[in-house]
């Protein structure tokens, strides 16, 4: 497994993760995205620190079959630290390690950005991904207000951090 930087021709999986993962019921957006936001959104990605974030495509080393993505966002130069986000699309693909690799890997990429803080925000219910961050040596700092809206109600969920080693 490896990641790669997202591409002008990943804009169809990227299209598909953005408009059809119910696990991402955190997202701002009501309307689905279009493929010409998606293309535009790959264009910005070449100016990390104009857009504030880097995507990679976690691809499977048989074939390089995307499989899901791996982000930065929030990136903050100044306090060197980043929000980071991981998705494998697939259940098939799904517990089988490629989260966990991915975001080996992404620590790789934060420190070549100069990153040195990762933090992660989590709903509480998604007792997979708090695992996970917690099995890749993250540490439960605090909860946000009440700012993520499920179904009809704003609920608080889990932060955590990571401060990456030199």
């Amino acid at each position: 497994m490896h990641i790669r930087p997202v591409g002008v021709l990943d804009a169809e999986h990227v299209l598909d993760w953005e408009n059809n993962v119910p696990d991402w019921n955190t997202a701002e957006n009501d309307v689905p995205y279009t493929v010409l936001d998606i293309l535009n959104f790959i264009h910005e990605l070449d100016d990390i620190e104009k857009v504030k974030q880097a995507r990679w495509i976690i691809c499977k080393n048989d074939g390089h079959a995307q499989i899901g993505a791996v982000d930065l966002t929030e990136i903050d130069f100044q306090k060197s630290e980043a929000s980071v986000g991981v998705l494998v699309a697939h259940q098939a693909n799904r517990g089988k390690g490629y989260a966990k690799q991915a975001l080996q890997l992404l620590e790789r990429e934060a420190k070549s950005l100069g990153i040195t803080r990762l933090i992660s925000t989590i709903l509480p219910n998604n007792e997979v991904s708090i695992h996970l961050f917690q099995k890749c040596g993250f540490t439960k700092i605090g909860e946000t207000d009440e700012r993520f809206l499920i179904d009809g109600a704003y609920i608080q969920a889990l932060v955590f951090e990571k401060w990456l080693k030199e």
